[in-house]
């Protein structure tokens, strides 16, 4: 009798669960889902999107085909491109010289002339000891990127000291996990620093505006081995005490910097090579942010740049960071600062696209990141790193391209500007089985910006809660590459399978 009333119930829930399974089914195949738009909840407001300048520039810049330059450049900053707002411009520690990596581009030239040194550090801190004709390449790129007029904040970052500085006179550690900078040079690679940011700004940045931020971030990703045999690239290891009292040395000097000449530049921390809140040995980020704690400079601290490597498109990832941030660090936002794919290869598929557009919603949505910056602006191909690739034939022809992931990070960039504020964008999925998610943000002119993202194969029919009336859509898919349409709102919106769609509202 009690097996038979066991089995009772077991059947009726089971036929509870088929049923709302189905019900479900049918509102997600045939049915209308809605977004709810709520201003009144105000997250993170944004700083803005940008790319890194590393590696192929100081190729690039020496074409004589000005035309081609400038393509490629507006392709990334320009109105007509990505309307990028960030430039990270990559600091060179002398690797070209150094050291024989295998790609030649991945030891960056510098513009400190190595036979001034004779063993004095404190020439580093003297301009006239730099060759500022040095790295031309790389710089004529990065003033055709200030002429695009939508350059609103500059990250000069490092990867290495430079090699003059570090205990085995290379770009990377001779064993891996090496805390390669002397000791006796936190100050001289702090000078360094300074003082190819401070020309750079005052002779080329200057000319396109004293309202550009500055951030010197002369650390990259301190976590990784970055040294041994496998080295193929400049890099520096710090553990958390040599990091944090490094930073101290740098951000005495940065202080003292600022007072002297008047200057307003800002220090960037600590570029970590994930946020992944898992213990381990080499990667804890907790134990870098004790260890930080530990300084006054802390206290100085309203923002912390991370990457996204690792954490993808994991949810759990960076809701256990956010929670984190949040409960033992609210004061203090955090900047998404790098991110690829790590894989070989180039897909051009909407699918890639897609993965990268969760990657970014979900930095911005959850982890609330103020800024969001790719790893590569312009790659040569064979790997997922690129927003732009830069072909050359057989014929030594040379051509630009992109793939989905350049269009789909341009549904973001194009439309959320610095001074946008994330909002509430409530969905309806209860089960997120939906294949949909979106994230929304107040722009200051008073329209909304709303992104939805739908990775199912079937067109999603929405309404959209908000009481706007005018809406401007544009669409990346399969098929479609920024497709705009204009018209009145009716309420109800359909979204395309395997895509990314911006509306702009407005009243």
């Amino acid at each position: 009798m009690i097996k038979k009333k066991v089995f009772a119930i077991i059947l009726c829930i089971a036929i509870f669960v088929a049923a709302a399974f189905g019900v479900y089914t049918l509102a997600v195949n045939f049915g209308a889902t809605s977004i709810t738009l709520d201003t009144s909840k105000k997250y993170q407001t944004m700083n803005g999107f940008g790319a890194s300048s590393a590696w192929i520039y100081q190729e690039l810049g020496k074409l004589e085909d000005g035309e081609f330059k400038d393509l490629a450049v507006e392709m990334l900053y320009g109105d007509s491109g990505l309307a990028l707002n960030t430039f990270r411009y990559n600091v060179g520690a002398g690797g070209v010289e150094s050291d024989n990596y295998e790609d030649a581009l991945r030891g960056a030239e510098s513009f400190f002339v190595a036979e001034k040194f004779s063993g004095d550090y404190s020439v580093f801190a003297d301009p006239a000891n730099y060759d500022f004709t040095r790295d031309k390449a790389t710089v004529d790129m990065f003033e055709r990127a200030l002429a695009t007029g939508n350059i609103k904040q500059i990250v000069f970052f490092a990867n290495s000291p430079h090699y003059l500085m570090t205990k085995n006179n290379k770009t990377h550690g001779e064993n891996e996990y090496d805390n390669n900078l002397k000791e006796e040079c936190y100050g001289a690679f702090s000078d360094y620093m300074l003082v190819i940011v401070d020309h750079l700004y005052k002779e080329i940045v200057g000319k396109y505006g004293n309202d550009i931020k500055i951030f010197i971030s002369p650390v990259n990703e301190p976590q990784w081995k970055w040294g041994g045999e496998g080295a193929t690239q400049e890099g520096c290891h710090y553990d958390p005490k040599v990091l944090a009292k490094f930073y101290d040395v740098f951000y005495t000097k940065l202080k003292d910097f600022n007072a002297v000449n008047s200057t307003d530049y800002v220090m960037d921390i600590f570029e970590s090579g994930n946020y992944k809140m898992i213990l381990s040995n080499r990667t804890n980020f907790n134990e870098y942010m004790t260890e930080f704690e530990k300084y006054d400079y802390f206290n100085d601290l309203t923002h912390i740049s991370v990457h996204s490597y690792g954490a993808d498109t994991s949810k759990y990832y960076r809701r256990n960071f956010a929670n984190y941030m949040s409960e033992y660090y609210p004061q203090i936002s955090v900047s998404m600062s790098e991110y690829c794919t790590l894989e070989w290869g180039v897909d051009p598929s909407i699918d890639m696209g897609l993965h990268c557009g969760k990657v970014i919603m979900r930095d911005l949505a959850i982890l609330n990141a103020t800024d969001w910056q790719h790893w590569l602006s312009i790659a040569r191909g064979g790997y997922e790193d690129g927003l732009v690739y830069w072909l050359v034939d057989e014929d030594n022809v040379s051509s630009l391209d992109v793939t989905k992931r350049y269009y789909v990070l341009g549904q973001f960039s194009k439309y959320v500007g610095e001074g946008s504020v994330r909002i509430k964008s409530s969905y309806s999925d209860f089960m997120q089985m939906n294949g949909v998610e979106c994230v929304a943000f107040e722009n200051l002119d008073g329209s909304i910006t709303l992104i939805v993202l739908n990775d199912s194969d079937k067109t999603k029919n929405i309404k959209i809660k908000g009481g706007y009336s005018h809406v401007k859509e544009i669409v990346t898919n399969a098929d479609e590459n920024w497709k705009i349409s204009e018209y009145e709102n009716d309420g109800t919106f359909s979204v395309s399978a395997k895509s990314v769609t911006t509306y702009v509202f407005t009243k």
